[in-house]
């Protein structure tokens, strides 16, 4: 995809016409509407609804103008940037994470970074749910991210990225010191009836609770499992005893003397509970600041 075409496609949302574009743009109607099919082809999904007096957006059109008009913004705003930083040996790094877990790990690792390596990278952060994550890494919103990688890996199976290890360990439910199954042990698949199952995202997303039902021993239609869009919220009903919620243990938490952590047992075994964090790029992401990046972490284990 190019600039201009991305501009057509933007103008053909809001005017809902080829024609009315062409006319705007002095140039063919048939060229606009071939821009169009070429975008539609490129991206492997359909944009618009052609009837025969309208052009109307479908859903995934809807998001794309989304993505397309941020991604207009960001290249002309960095086009700005770059006449002040041209003359700068500085690397620009777009960094995203899912969750504040995965976001302090980031940022220790970025101290660590900088405290030490010899390539400098200015780095730009930004949360987001996973699926909104390798979006904008296939679209080149974002150089790369860390993802919770945990009980399905549909979401890193994509031709054009690469996934990195770069933390790992079990996910661990969360509950109440009150709640009378926080004396046991660890947990079974038929605790999880007690109360409700939180986890955190701050954007609608089913992937961990997809993922976290598919590593159970049975599909366990009991299992209430709830997404809350902050961690304090998360925290609070957990202390209160109203819910339980999975955590990413390994990764720093946040702390609470009202909860306690408890491994699940599902089948007899806790393997199913493992996780990792990969770090995600696309493959032809060459830029000198993700491989110097790729590279720290690599080496140092982190």
């Amino acid at each position: 995809m190019d600039i201009e075409q991305l501009k057509n496609y933007l103008a053909v949302a809001q005017l809902g016409s080829f024609q009315k574009v062409a006319d705007q743009k002095f140039i063919s109607q048939r060229t606009i509407s071939k821009q169009m099919t070429n975008l539609e082809d490129e991206l492997g999904v359909q944009l618009f609804f052609r009837g025969p007096n309208k052009i109307t957006l479908t859903n995934a059109g809807s998001y794309f103008v989304q993505r397309a008009t941020e991604l207009l913004n960001q290249l002309d705003d960095s086009i700005v940037k770059l006449h002040n930083i041209s003359q700068q040996n500085f690397q620009h790094l777009r960094i995203g994470y899912f969750s504040p877990f995965e976001g302090r790990l980031l940022v220790n690792h970025i101290h660590a970074y900088q405290d030490t390596a010899n390539v400098p990278i200015r780095f730009h952060v930004s949360e987001a749910g996973i699926e909104h994550l390798i979006a904008d890494i296939t679209m080149g919103l974002l150089d790369c991210a860390y993802i919770l990688d945990y009980g399905t890996h549909e979401h890193l199976i994509h031709a054009e990225l690469s996934s990195t290890p770069i933390a790992s360990g079990e996910m661990v439910l969360g509950l109440s010191r009150r709640n009378p199954i926080a004396n046991k042990e660890f947990l079974t698949d038929q605790d999880l009836t007690e109360r409700p199952i939180l986890y955190y995202s701050n954007e609608s997303s089913t992937y961990l609770q997809t993922a976290f039902l598919a590593t159970l021993k049975s599909s366990n239609p009991e299992c209430q499992v709830q997404r809350v869009g902050t961690i304090e919220q998360m925290q609070a009903l957990v202390s209160l005893d109203q819910a339980m919620a999975f955590y990413p243990q390994g990764l720093p938490l946040f702390p609470s003397d009202e909860i306690i952590y408890r491994r699940l047992q599902s089948n007899g075994s806790f393997d199913s509970q493992r996780y990792t964090v990969q770090l995600v790029a696309r493959n032809d992401n060459n830029i000198n600041g993700l491989t110097a990046y790729k590279n720290f972490l690599t080496k140092h284990k982190y």
